[in-house]
């Protein structure tokens, strides 16, 4: 496989990934441990080997710089700070999560898996949204007709009207993992109390049964 088609190759590996850890997501909800585990174990496989891709294709080009310009520059790096770090971070969080499954210590699983799997699929998302940016947000070069519309001298309508289109489109993919997981961390969250909350009252009826 030629080294140029190695990005590729790893937003798709990250897509799979996030596809994966969904559905792995939406199994346990029903009930479904085989086919958790299933989905868990193919999203890990993923993430294995995109992390083997991507140290093949920097091992032979190097870092790839960024070359877009203007307010576009800090949401990139911001977005890559955060998936660069939650990236280092992720790796033994997964490696327990699966250790602790494989070994049947399910209640430990469960506590370490609410932070894992919010923390596995964002950095999983930024990572196809890293791609983007770093190949194909080149606006000029992306989209026919783009670079006349911002740059015409005489056509101040058309370039307010691109830039504004640009610009919104940046601002819904930036959207997109934080909106997503968020979402999902808060469905979560709202689980595990309303879990809680059915607990306190089982224990609440046995102790006034027992009296």
């Amino acid at each position: 496989m030629a080294l140029t088609l190695l990005p590729t190759l790893n937003a798709a590996l990250n897509a799979t990934s996030a596809v994966l850890l969904v559905g792995g997501l939406v199994c346990i909800r029903a009930n479904k441990i085989a086919a958790h585990a299933r989905c868990m174990l193919g999203a890990f496989v993923s993430s294995t080997f995109f992390l083997t891709s991507y140290l093949i294709y920097h091992a032979h080009v190097g870092s790839v710089p960024f070359l877009g310009t203007g307010w576009v520059r800090p949401a990139y790096f911001t977005l890559l700070l955060s998936h660069t770090i939650l990236a280092v971070v992720i790796v033994p969080l997964v490696l327990r999560t699966l250790f602790l499954a494989g070994h049947k210590r399910f209640a430990e699983h469960v506590a370490i898996a609410r932070w894992t799997w919010p923390l596995w699929l964002y950095v999983s998302v930024t990572g196809i949204l890293v791609y983007w940016f770093l190949y194909h947000a080149n606006v000029a070069e992306a989209c026919p007709g783009c670079k006349e519309a911002l740059f015409d001298p005489g056509g101040l309508p058309q370039r307010l009207s691109a830039a504004r289109g640009y610009a919104l489109s940046i601002g819904l993919l930036l959207l997109i993992p934080y909106g997503l997981v968020g979402t999902l961390t808060a469905l979560i969250v709202r689980a595990h109390r309303r879990k809680l909350r059915g607990e306190s009252r089982v224990s609440d009826a046995r102790r006034i049964a027992s009296h």
